[in-house]
């Protein structure tokens, strides 16, 4: 019960617990003093009567457990050595061979082609956007009902037209640093491997995170628009996933031929004939990917245009309210039953619908999911593509598990949420193109997490003997303080 407030307000309750903690307090502190007289007269009467001789026996069995547990911790956590540290230039300046070179270039001139594509139609659907008598244009605005919603959650972006400057900056600088990745390709080493690989996941990382957010924009799209400004809207907004897959898988590749060197061996023909097959493959998962990915943003933003038809409701507008609701101040109104005034006519903007926001989640965790299932499939297939022969098991089990995991997510959605829902304009197409991506994600990612095991029971290892190095670490820092303990009492048993 609450105690604040005038006095003559309190209960006879409040007023006896007050009266009981203050003296459960001061019986607590006379008791705490009481025991630290006992305590440090004991003390005091062990060390006047003893020569000293346990404290140094002590101390120095302490620092001989410390010792060991400074050896266990280095056994558990092995530390790079001083002199492997020294030739870190030499391993750097080492030459490697990047194994589909051509692969690498064909990715990263796709890469500046998209770039240039999106800019390109970025500034041209700035250059239309509606512009009329009445209203004027400007940059950071989009026209009325152009959008579902002028805000949405994203990452990068909250206001949807902030995509407009995002996307004018991040094309030209993309087009840049993929410039410097095709020079770094000459004379491949490790620096440059490494270089490349940071480089590439930058950038990929940010377009991923973009992603999530143009993802809703395309949902949101309404119909209200010129079927030119409607293609280049698509066009600056749907090849974003396809930018951040290309650069996640150079980062990828990058790293992981960084860290082992390519080995000549001799493979069968059964080896060349399976890595062509996965190839062939890769590449058909790639484009199915892509066309399923763009046939179900465009079903999906169809669907959700059927539930609106304006970005703003104008229910409480002077000019649509009925006659007998008068305001009352600037944001209540009062229901007249008095008025007998015949009804008026309401101007068409006064009977638009708004997007609902439980319709909206529904469709926007449907196509996030479906999303990240594409991009991983399509860094896997870029992957598999640009390593070639030097791929392995452990390498495919992380892209494997994401794509398990995305597929799995995809699933649950659909399910969840959008089996509810008549999707409109080619929904069986919709069906066959999202159960067969779906499926082949879900059997591709099985498989790898199950041959990669071994990179996850690695993984468990590694973060087992991280928690133990901690638990040593921080027994160490106690014995340690315990140490310094026993060395001052030992200066006090001299003094």
């Amino acid at each position: 019960m609450c105690t604040i407030g005038p006095y003559y307000f309190w209960p006879a309750g409040n007023i006896i617990g007050l009266v009981l903690s203050i003296l459960l307090l001061l019986v607590t502190c006379i008791s705490a003093l009481a025991s630290y007289s006992k305590t440090s007269k004991r003390i005091n009467s062990h060390i006047l009567n003893n020569s000293g001789t346990d404290i140094k026996e002590t101390a120095a069995k302490t620092r001989e457990l410390i010792s060991k547990q400074v050896e266990i911790f280095s056994n558990l956590l092995p530390l790079p050595s001083v002199q492997s540290l020294t030739n870190l230039d030499k391993v750097l300046k080492q030459p490697r061979l990047l194994t589909n070179k051509p692969v690498h270039v064909i990715s990263i001139l796709l890469a500046m082609l998209t770039c240039i594509a999106m800019f390109s139609a970025q500034l041209w659907d700035i250059a239309i956007s509606g512009c009329d008598e009445e209203r004027t244009c400007t940059f950071d605005q989009d026209p009325d009902d152009t959008f579902a919603r002028p805000v949405v959650y994203g990452i990068v972006g909250y206001y949807v037209s902030d995509r407009k400057i995002i996307i004018l900056v991040s094309t030209p600088t993309a087009f840049l640093l993929c410039t410097t990745l095709i020079l770094l390709m000459r004379g491949t080493t490790v620096l440059k491997m490494v270089l490349s690989g940071l480089i590439s996941l930058g950038i990929g990382i940010f377009f991923l995170l973009f992603s999530l957010d143009t993802v809703q924009y395309i949902i949101l799209l309404g119909t209200k628009l010129s079927n030119l400004s409607f293609i280049l809207k698509l066009v600056s907004m749907m090849p974003i996933p396809l930018l951040a897959a290309l650069f996640v898988a150079l980062a990828y590749s990058n790293i992981i031929q960084s860290m082992e060197e390519k080995k000549d061996d001799k493979s069968s023909k059964v080896k060349i004939g399976l890595l062509s097959i996965s190839i062939i493959l890769s590449i058909i998962f790639f484009f199915l990917s892509l066309a399923t990915m763009t046939t179900s943003n465009l079903v999906i933003m169809s669907t959700v245009q059927g539930h609106w038809n304006t970005t703003k409701e104008h229910t409480w507008d002077d000019e649509c309210r009925d006659n007998n609701h008068v305001r009352y101040n600037e944001y209540d109104y009062r229901y007249d039953t008095t008025s007998t005034s015949d009804p008026e006519s309401k101007p068409d903007k006064c009977y638009g619908k708004a997007l609902d926001q439980l319709v909206q989640d529904d469709f926007t965790f449907f196509s996030i999911c479906q999303l990240f299932m594409t991009e991983t499939f399509l860094v896997l297939s870029a992957l598999v593509c640009m390593n070639g022969r030097s791929i392995t098991k452990k390498t495919l089990f992380l892209p494997g598990l994401l794509l398990f995991a995305a597929a799995v997510s995809s699933i649950i959605s659909f399910f969840s949420g959008l089996v509810q829902y008549d999707l409109q304009t080619n929904g069986f197409p919709f069906f066959i193109m999202n159960g067969i991506n779906t499926l082949s994600a879900l059997v591709i990612g099985f498989i790898f997490v199950i041959t990669g095991g071994s990179v996850f029971i690695s993984f468990i290892i590694i973060v087992f003997r991280i928690i133990l190095s901690i638990l040593v670490f921080s027994l160490i820092l106690i014995m340690t303080t315990f140490d310094l303990l026993l060395k001052l009492a030992t200066l006090t048993c001299k003094t």
